[in-house]
């Protein structure tokens, strides 16, 4: 069942010790590839600075059609995705990834400003396994995107 999340900052707990927390000695044989779709430049380069002390090959978008090329040709194994922006926003960009093959599997996860429970109802529907709520913290997201990818700290 898929659920609709509304965190704020207030309701944010610490992250249980869990693989996130866990030093990783050797690199993984694998390392998962997470794509984030957003045109808000700042907050792609968070997600990168905030990332780059685990396992995650990150990559970036900063419109919905750029996002859907960058699924289709790099095959990642989480996209997350904001619901406004240029070129394809988030419902457009599930719609197109739901209907490929190559992309069909891939979870999709949709963060979004608006309070609108019928557009969070209908993103749900389309395919989305998450959709959060903007803004959100980064420790609520990355235990959402756990669920889907393992994070690996580096030494």
């Amino acid at each position: 069942m898929h659920a609709i999340a509304t965190l704020s900052n207030a309701e944010v707990r610490p992250l249980p010790l869990r693989p996130l927390e866990a030093p990783c000695v050797a690199p993984p044989t694998t390392i998962p590839k997470l794509l984030i779709i957003d045109d808000d430049p700042t907050l792609l380069h968070a997600f990168q600075l905030r990332l780059r002390d685990y396992y995650v090959d990150l990559l970036a978008a900063y419109h919905g059609m750029h996002g859907i090329w960058l699924a289709t040709t790099k095959s990642p194994d989480l996209i997350v995705t904001d619901q406004r922006m240029p070129q394809g926003q988030g419902d457009y960009v599930m719609q197109c990834l739901k209907q490929r093959s190559e992309t069909a599997s891939i979870p999709v996860m949709i963060l979004t400003g608006l309070r609108d429970k019928d557009l969070a109802n209908r993103l749900l529907r389309l395919g989305a396994v998450k959709v959060l709520q903007k803004p959100i913290a980064f420790q609520a997201l990355v235990a959402e995107a756990s669920r889907y990818i393992r994070f690996l700290r580096r030494e």
